[in-house]
């Protein structure tokens, strides 16, 4: 046993000269310091963590209880053993069901019977902090479990929401299209409204797709030599128009001529639902830039607004799958909230990371991708994340 830290409080030196005696004779390795009134043991509970107290009940202003529960009053939970006179066994039953390990009394203390009572003091306190432990982590864990469902049930309205509003424009405008009142440059405009509708709910079906790839692990890289420029000028071309519509800048700094051993479908994901989450959250007059940067054998994208900014709190959550700032009841913008979750998915399978940054509420944000220029070969690490997957 190493060796133990202990404080004694009591107001008689000839009582604490006897308990040292005893730790002595008993042959327990202790380090001691004293306290002879409730005030001293206070502060040195606060200067110290101890591994037991030996608390005399009687102290000058003060009782051994007053001063167990001043104890504990500041989150002390060091074992206590009380120290009692002769016949006072009722008060050391008040003490140890306010919180005292053990008593004993000065008059029968022996080496052998302190021993014995830190040893039950120390066993007591380990058995009822690895019980306190437990009970932490199963709240813990029940906190996680409902805040797990609650994110499946939004997530469940949400997907509801998401897939009824294109799928209602479609079907009106399709009945009204067949209904052959429409001229002809009314026609072409509900054409145009039924397949922006339909691309829409074709993307919300193929990124639930992907979510279910991710988490059977049927994700596949497809890896092949690629312009990290055509990259992400082919992301910033697929909403350059969406961009337009909200009346948001796009600005795309020259990219590097690198040439990245990629998916270049998958990385033009990652920059397509980086720019499109942008473009979302960046209200008209505001500005998206994408920029890149080489150093050595890796490469950074950047892609930064002038948008609503990520809070504080949310920001440590912000690549979490099902997860969005503004919840189902209150939300302000569309989305199934897995957008994120696929990018750090598909960044991390290419050997590479992904975070985010901002200073808070409006104030933007910035999503970096560093990843290598160079993805490794299929190998142990990578056999189950780059392969054809014929069932897939």
């Amino acid at each position: 046993m190493s060796t133990l830290s202990l404080l004694i409080v009591d107001d008689d030196a000839i009582d604490r000269m006897a308990v040292r005696r005893a730790l002595k004779e008993a042959r327990v390795d202790a380090a001691v310091d004293e306290a002879d009134d409730a005030e001293r043991a206070l502060a040195a509970v606060k200067a110290r963590d101890y591994d037991c107290i030996l608390l005399d009940y009687y102290l000058p202003a003060s009782t051994g209880l007053e001063t167990l529960n001043a104890i504990r009053a500041l989150g002390v939970r060091a074992p206590v053993v009380a120290l009692t006179g002769q016949g006072d066994e009722d008060l050391a039953v008040a003490l140890m069901k306010a919180g005292a390990a053990d008593y004993l009394t000065k008059s029968g203390l022996t080496p052998d019977r302190l021993a014995r009572s830190l040893r039950y003091a120390l066993a007591l306190h380990r058995s009822e902090e690895q019980r306190r432990e437990l009970l932490e982590r199963e709240q813990r864990a029940r906190l996680e479990a409902q805040r797990a469902n609650r994110a499946k049930d939004e997530f469940l309205a949400t997907l509801s929401h998401e897939l009824r509003t294109p799928l209602n424009a479609i079907l009106g405008w399709t009945s009204i299209l067949a209904s052959g009142q429409l001229d002809a440059a009314a026609a072409r405009k509900a054409i145009g409204i039924i397949e922006r509708n339909t691309r829409v709910q074709a993307q919300l079906i193929e990124d639930l797709l992907d979510i279910s790839r991710i988490v059977t692990g049927k994700l596949r890289l497809e890896l092949e030599a690629v312009p990290l420029r055509a990259v992400v000028q082919g992301a910033a071309d697929s909403v350059r128009h969406a961009a337009e519509r909200k009346g948001v800048r796009l600005e795309i700094a020259p990219a590097d001529e690198a040439t990245l051993n990629c998916d270049p479908a998958r990385m033009q994901q990652v920059i397509w639902n980086l720019l499109s989450n942008a473009i979302k959250f960046t209200p008209a007059g505001g500005l998206i830039r994408v920029s890149t940067a080489l150093a050595g054998d890796r490469v950074r994208v950047l892609v930064t607004d002038s948008g609503a900014g990520i809070s504080p709190e949310f920001l440590p959550f912000v690549f979490d799958r099902f997860r969005q700032e503004d919840g189902a009841a209150t939300r302000e913008h569309s989305g199934l909230g897995i957008g994120l979750s696929i990018v750090r998915h598909v960044v991390e399978q290419h050997g590479g990371t992904v975070s985010a940054r901002s200073e808070g509420g409006g104030r933007g944000a910035t999503f970096v991708v560093d990843m290598p220029v160079h993805v490794p070969d299929a190998g142990p690490q990578f056999a189950s994340l780059v392969k054809a997957n014929p069932d897939d």
